[in-house]
């Protein structure tokens, strides 16, 4: 696993806002998990869908960039299953299903600690020249 990127991941303010947590991280995959609370609900009273969104993107995040080459998002498609409510801890997983010089596909799946699916989705990026550890 590349440190620089584990560590870039670990600082994101907006993931630590949320209180996701790196499990695993190798190359292609990456696995973080979350516990909802009663900020993140929509007015059913569920987890609001973005909030689901923010933390499969960011195992996609982790698992894109986890060769140490910087990867950017350019599209991701989601599917919410099932609903995700007050207390459930989510875990996301992103794995690679393919990958080239300059793009990379991921599917992430969602589930809650029982083992239910609560999302999938599937993403591209764009991978860069830039190397994590030589950005500015």
């Amino acid at each position: 696993m590349n440190k620089a990127i584990f560590d870039f991941m670990s600082n994101d303010p907006f993931a630590r806002s949320l209180g996701m947590s790196i499990t695993s991280v190798e190359e292609g995959f990456a696995k973080l998990s979350m516990t909802v609370d009663d900020s993140m609900v929509n007015f059913h009273g569920a987890m609001h869908g973005g909030v689901i969104f923010a933390l499969a993107d960011s195992a996609f995040a982790l698992a894109s960039n986890s060769y140490g080459s910087v990867a950017v998002g350019i599209n991701v498609s989601m599917n919410f299953i099932k609903a995700a409510m007050p207390g459930d801890k989510l875990i996301a997983e992103a794995s690679e299903v393919s990958k080239n010089f300059k793009l990379g596909i991921y599917q992430m799946k969602v589930k809650n600690e029982s083992g239910d699916l609560i999302a999938t989705a599937e993403g591209m990026v764009y991978r860069k020249k830039d190397k994590f550890g030589e950005l500015v």
